[in-house]
């Protein structure tokens, strides 16, 4: 146990250390949308050529051959070196996301037009709302690009940035975005390998019960950042479903996410009160960081409750690091890339898979597991997506309302490399129509997965 203390005390220090509370949890997004708002009406339209016969001009980063994409490469090597943790080695990834822009205008691109693509390095250690924000008009203002595939951004106003200035995000963040959210940033922003927030939430209480996790008298707690969105999700989909199911959580406690300050305070009473009930299963509502920030706080006071864990959550940096909180874990697996070893679901595990597999090798790029592809996975998706919408265009501006009802006109044809199931319906905007329960296996220290693709809940 000491070992395990000091552990989780170590990062619970170096989480200080970042100042990265503010990610995943940050301030309201009314205040956050009029601050987008105010700098986005001193930022002209970038300038385009591109156009259709009836005139209308194409989004920004357009030219009647070429389209410019912007990639972001996550580089978190100064973090882990900060944290002392391991994350699987991933390549080249400049080199892989080359080689699939290379496949992909071998075939004519994004309708017709040469993908030009703009890379640029982010560093996680950096990461905060102004570095965000400053990546944000590199790629708005800097060198103007048509659509930005959002890898690593997690701070509360990066979305506002790009959709306020008209510049179409294919987000594949581990990011809780639900859908009045989607909806106020249509067209600009869709989730190709991401689900919805609430419609996760939905699946996971389902998975849960599925797999006897609130059986024998079970106390259920809740626990989230404060915002309007998680307060959203919480009342219109986890409560409800949870209620169908016979279940009534006996404790929500809400975090103030405002200051590193405030969020350790908020967990520390989480965890005291939970502790107190005798609540022995929590539910963690707000992204990939709360739950690893919750853990390390619990541990220190021998506080061992059963978790319910999501693809958002980071489970393979908890696994890695914290396993001894994950006893008694179930939870539902979005893209096995992040949280599954390739033994509980070998690879490819669709055509979409061995596709991207086999434009990477040709070009030099092997992985020996799924884990170590799990970024050239987000980008081949993204461009996979982008070029198949691209085909429906048909001689039109290219335009991110053109291209969003194209996205939406893939219908079950869309078929991701990095999800179980894959389908965009009408009124959704995003891709992903399926997950599998996964279960916590304490003597390989590993996720196991259940065998049937469950579809999520309406």
């Amino acid at each position: 146990m000491g070992t395990q203390v000091s552990r989780a005390a170590r990062l619970v220090v170096g989480i200080a250390l970042l100042g990265l509370v503010v990610g995943a949890c940050g301030p309201k997004r009314t205040e956050l949308a009029r601050e987008a708002a105010r700098a986005s009406a001193a930022v002209e339209s970038a300038t385009s050529s591109g156009g259709d016969a009836s005139g209308e001009l194409s989004g920004p980063g357009v030219t009647d051959t070429t389209v410019k994409i912007g990639f972001i490469i996550v580089d978190q090597t100064q973090l882990k070196k900060l944290l002392r943790f391991d994350s699987p080695e991933v390549g080249d990834v400049k080199g892989q996301i080359e080689a699939l822009v290379a496949d992909a205008n071998s075939r004519g691109g994004i309708g017709g037009r040469t993908i030009e693509p703009v890379i640029v390095v982010f560093d996680a250690l950096l990461d905060s709302p102004d570095t965000e924000e400053k990546l944000c008009r590199t790629f708005t203002e800097d060198d103007p690009v048509f659509a930005v595939v959002l890898y690593g951004q997690v701070q509360s106003n990066a979305r506002p940035c790009y959709a306020n200035r008209q510049t179409l995000m294919i987000d594949q963040t581990f990011f809780p975005v639900d859908q009045q959210t989607l909806e106020e940033f249509s067209p600009y922003l869709w989730q190709p390998i991401m689900p919805e927030y609430g419609k996760l939430l939905r699946g996971l209480a389902v998975a849960l019960s599925d797999n006897q996790f609130f059986a024998d008298g079970a106390k259920l707690g809740i626990v989230g950042i404060d915002s309007s969105e998680n307060r959203r999700v919480v009342e219109q989909d986890l409560a409800p479903t949870l209620a169908s199911l016979g279940i009534e959580p006996s404790d929500i406690q809400w975090i103030d996410p405002t200051s590193g300050a405030t969020l350790q305070a908020g967990q520390d009473q989480a965890v005291l009160e939970f502790k107190d009930q005798g609540i022995d299963r929590v539910i963690v509502v707000g992204g990939s960081r709360l739950l690893a920030f919750l853990v390390t706080t619990a541990i220190p006071q021998e506080y061992f409750p059963r978790y319910a864990i999501t693809s958002f959550d980071n489970p393979d940096f908890i696994k890695r690091e914290m396993p001894m909180a994950l006893d008694g874990a179930i939870g539902i697996s979005i893209q096995p890339a992040f949280d599954i070893a390739d033994s509980e679901y070998p690879r490819p595990g669709n055509p979409s898979e061995q596709r991207c597999i086999d434009v990477l090798a040709a070009a030099g790029h092997t992985f020996a597991e799924r884990a170590n592809m799990r970024e050239a996975l987000v980008y081949c998706d993204a461009l996979a997506m982008l070029e198949q919408a691209g085909r429906g265009l048909s001689g039109r501006a290219l335009t991110a309302s053109a291209m969003a009802e194209q996205f939406t006109a893939l219908g079950s044809s869309w078929m991701s490399a990095s999800n179980y199931a894959s389908a965009f319906t009408p009124g959704s905007f995003d891709g992903v129509a399926g997950f599998r329960a996964t279960i916590w296996d304490s003597t390989c220290l590993c996720f196991t997965l259940t065998k049937e693709t469950v579809g999520f809940p309406s």
